[in-house]
């Protein structure tokens, strides 16, 4: 069986490799080597297959070698992006914001699903415990993924608060899970009451566990997130940089990389630039500082303007919100 799968996946890379010569190379002078860590929000073993797959893309479009890894966890792929160990990066939206304060990592794209640029947390529960509401949860046993998971820590976490709990009182105890199908599957198998993860993080297990839909039901939902981030390193030249959000935004559009990013995690595609209605503005409460209002281009109640750090100002609140000192947890 494995040297099914073996076989399946060398073939899979062969044919993205043919499909990727379709994008002229560009050859950067003196960069030997390149590594793209992804944050380990789902299993390792999927990650990596389509990481190796969209590695390869960039590899041939750039003429430089690509390694692609997968961290531990979320605070090491922030480690690897900041000690020069690894200089592309799929980074959840708090993992960015952390990078972005160590190193001064820049954001190049970020993800699109359902067409759009956000999404949102979930807190779910065993749909046969009784739990149908936050309250209802006081001391339960709770599930986390990571303390730089932004859906599966950081924005919950900030909505209990906000709902008048001490997110490190509340439960009778929390763990942190490693992953979002982690967390879904802690509540199937009734090793915790209650969990947060991305919307709808049971659709990760469903193929192993039919039955998740029915067992594990959603209760609450947060405020709108800005998606998650392909991040390129401060160390690397301006030029390499943008050929490498270039590459990235053209692999994006090609079937293969479009195949690669939805099964890598549930992407639809990449974008430099959002357009958001007045309405997901203050959704998302996003305010404009004046160098970015100069960028923005304006038609009727939407606004049309191009990725930056400014987009993940949300995830900067939240964690103010929880007492998080950004300055600190960075180092």
């Amino acid at each position: 069986m494995k040297r099914s799968f073996y076989a399946v996946l060398c073939c899979a890379v062969l044919a993205v490799v043919l499909a990727a010569l379709a994008l002229p190379p560009a050859p950067v002078t003196g960069q030997t080597k390149l590594v793209m860590v992804f944050v380990p929000s789902r299993e390792t073993d999927v990650i990596l297959a389509s990481g190796q797959i969209l590695g390869r893309m960039i590899s041939v479009s750039l003429g430089v070698p690509v390694e692609t890894v997968v961290s531990t966890s979320y605070t090491a792929a922030i480690e690897a992006m900041c000690a020069g160990r690894a200089d592309i990066g799929a980074l959840n939206p708090f993992s960015y914001v952390l990078a972005h304060e160590k190193c001064g990592v820049e954001v190049s794209a970020i993800s699109v699903r359902f067409g759009l640029p956000y999404y949102r947390a979930q807190i779910s529960v065993r749909a046969d415990a009784g739990i149908n509401t936050i309250p209802e949860l006081r001391g339960k046993k709770f599930a986390f993924v990571d303390p730089a998971s932004t859906s599966g820590y950081l924005f919950p976490a900030a909505m209990l608060k906000q709902m008048g709990y001490d997110p490190d009182k509340f439960f009778s105890e929390t763990v942190f899970a490693g992953s979002h199908p982690n967390v879904i599957l802690a509540i199937y198998r009734g090793q915790v009451d209650g969990g947060s993860s991305f919307e709808d993080a049971r659709s990760t297990v469903q193929a192993q566990f039919p039955d998740v839909m029915q067992r594990v039901k959603p209760i609450a939902y947060t405020n709108p997130i800005p998606n998650d981030t392909w991040t390129v390193s401060s160390k690397l030249s301006a030029e390499l940089r943008a050929r490498i959000k270039d590459r990235l935004l053209r692999i994006a559009t090609t079937a293969d990389g479009k195949e690669a990013l939805r099964n890598l995690y549930s992407i639809e595609g990449l974008t430099d630039v959002v357009e958001l209605s007045d309405a997901q503005v203050r959704q998302l409460n996003i305010r404009f500082d004046p160098a970015v209002q100069e960028r923005i281009a304006r038609k009727g109640d939407k606004v049309t303007i191009p990725i930056g750090d400014w987009y993940f100002q949300p995830i900067r609140d939240a964690a103010n919100y929880l007492g998080l000192d950004l300055t600190k947890l960075a180092r």
